[in-house]
């Protein structure tokens, strides 16, 4: 998101608001309230381990089975409670909206997929003799850079020849969402409210998210000052930014998304779902490429991603103020879709919670064993590498070991919280300022940065 990052909110909550229950649902099917319970005590384990100010959770399966689960507060220092009407900002899972319009125009013949883009938008300052076509962008393998403006001042460019690379691309779903605009001579909004949400019945669902709709959103949070990110520093309320462009306008709640899940389930199975008919919904929601990751491919919006022994379609979102996932299994259907009112400058994403609740849920109905639900502590891998004294110009610092490791100086001692691989943030007030990365030769840790 071409997005900047603002000052942010106080304090950790906790109280959980409870749920809203379909009870016919629940008294069809004695074997969902297992699941539901589990679904529920693991949204609570991430609004305390992560200290978030406000969650909503909303399952659902392909019989038309649907929940929402709300924890925390819209407002945390207002107390305000979460209810259906409040907003959500989901995030990069708008793409998903913008590439079904793009593949619903394709099918009306308003469009081919295979079009290149300097042909369809000759407004767009591509480079000169570019061949990037419309399902390079909806893949991410055009060759645009990942947050440059869609005009730039001398023009966009290209890091290689489409379809070579793939790179997660904004700048792209920004151009699609213009791509759109100019084939129904609409707004993207406005588009995308009448050929998606209001055929899946979405009717609290915006497609653009703008000051006048404010009041209806729930209060983001960021850290208090723009230091690396660490558990435990307080909070305080986001800025406000608008947001109207493909790669992430859509605000949303809970019950709404799980409308959406339930309708790409349809499509993914071959049923005709995302506006599109069952050959040209099937088409849509199993396309993908390879990505920059072993683990995962994409297309069409769509991250595609396996665990146990389950394919998945999923997505996360970032925003200023809010933290979105949702998965889908593909084999049985089952939807869960999350959000929070942490920012995304935090590094969380719920992907945790969706998943272990697709999981639950499709192992509750079947009648089989609950899975366990992951740890939220990360363990680190051969911890004992870290610990010990370093030693330089400025003084000396300890590593003691433990789960997470605590780093010690001058007589003060706080926890050291992994990041990334060898990087670490800590709320250690002497190192309050920086990340702290850990040299290596070889196998072995030997300094610290």
């Amino acid at each position: 998101m071409l997005i900047t990052r603002r000052t942010f909110t106080g304090g950790a909550l906790s109280a959980a608001l409870g749920s809203q229950l379909a009870g016919p649902a629940l008294a069809q099917d004695p074997k969902l309230p297992s699941a539901l319970t589990a679904i529920r005590a693991y949204g609570q384990a991430h609004l305390d381990h992560f200290r978030l100010p406000g969650l909503t959770l909303g399952v659902t399966t392909p019989a038309g089975f649907s929940t929402v689960m709300n924890f925390g507060y819209a407002n945390a220092d207002a107390r305000t409670p979460i209810t259906p009407d409040t907003l959500f900002q989901i995030g990069s899972i708008s793409k998903l909206t913008t590439a079904a319009l793009l593949h619903q125009f394709a099918a009306e013949g308003k469009l081919r997929l295979t079009d290149r883009l300097s042909d369809l938008l000759p407004a767009i300052p591509f480079p000169a003799g570019n061949t990037i076509q419309v399902q390079h962008l909806l893949d991410h393998v055009g060759g645009i850079a990942g947050d440059a403006p869609a005009f730039p001042v001398g023009g966009l460019w290209t890091a290689y020849p489409p379809g070579a690379h793939w790179h997660y691309s904004n700048t792209g779903y920004e151009i699609l969402g213009k791509l759109v605009e100019h084939i129904a001579q609409e707004p993207l909004d406005r588009v995308v409210e009448k050929r998606v949400f209001m055929p899946l019945g979405m009717t609290h669902t915006r497609g653009a998210i703008i000051g006048a709709d404010r009041m209806r959103y729930a209060q983001g949070y960021e850290a208090a000052d723009q230091l690396p990110f660490a558990l435990g520093l307080p909070l305080l309320p986001a800025a406000w930014v608008d947001v109207t462009f493909g790669a992430g306008e859509v605000a949303s709640t809970a019950d709404d998304m799980t409308r959406l899940l339930r309708s790409l389930s349809n499509a993914a199975q071959g049923r005709g779902g995302m506006g599109l008919s069952p050959e040209g919904g099937r088409a849509f929601a199993t396309h993908a490429v390879p990505s920059d990751s072993r683990a995962m491919s994409y297309g069409n919006g769509l991250m595609h991603v396996g665990g146990h022994d389950r394919s998945y379609l999923h997505h996360t979102g970032g925003m200023v103020s809010f933290s979105s996932s949702f998965h889908v299994d593909v084999a049985s259907g089952v939807g869960a879709f999350a959000s929070s009112t942490l920012s995304a400058f935090a590094e969380y994403r719920p992907r945790l919670l969706t998943q272990f609740a697709v999981d639950a849920l499709t192992d509750g109905s079947a009648g089989r064993p609950l899975p366990s639900p992951p740890p939220l502590n990360t363990s680190l891998t051969n911890s004992a590498a870290y610990v010990g004294r370093y030693i330089g110009p400025a003084g000396t610092i300890e590593v003691r070991p433990g789960n997470p490791l605590t780093l010690l100086a001058n007589g003060q001692s706080a926890p050291l919280l992994q990041w990334d691989d060898d990087v670490f943030h800590t709320t250690h007030p002497a190192f309050r300022n920086f990340s702290i990365m850990f040299d290596r030769k070889g196998n072995s840790v030997t300094a610290a940065s």
